[in-house]
């Protein structure tokens, strides 16, 4: 980020080519929900210290990893934000 707290021309062409080539990997729309969700982990990713668009998508790829690892087949449902809570 610049001093004024902004990104860069730079900085934004790491993020936007990060968030663009792990969509097209996966095939997921990145105008989606799903590429929005990728969009805002890439961003976080970014502020932790990651500034290419390789560390960012192994950033994302590592935690997309670790979740689907905590995942037991059998389980109920945990429901998403486009779910609808019960109650």
């Amino acid at each position: 980020m610049t001093t004024s707290g902004a990104f860069d021309v730079t900085q934004l062409n790491s993020l936007r080519d990060a968030h663009l080539d792990w969509c097209a990997a996966n095939s997921v729309d990145p105008k989606s929900e799903l590429g929005g969700e990728a969009a805002t982990y890439l961003l976080q990713a970014f502020n932790a210290g990651s500034r290419s668009a390789d560390q960012m998508i192994a950033a994302l790829d590592q935690f997309i990893e670790e979740r689907a690892n905590r995942v037991q087949l059998g389980s109920s449902v945990i429901p998403s934000t486009s779910d609808r809570l019960p109650g």
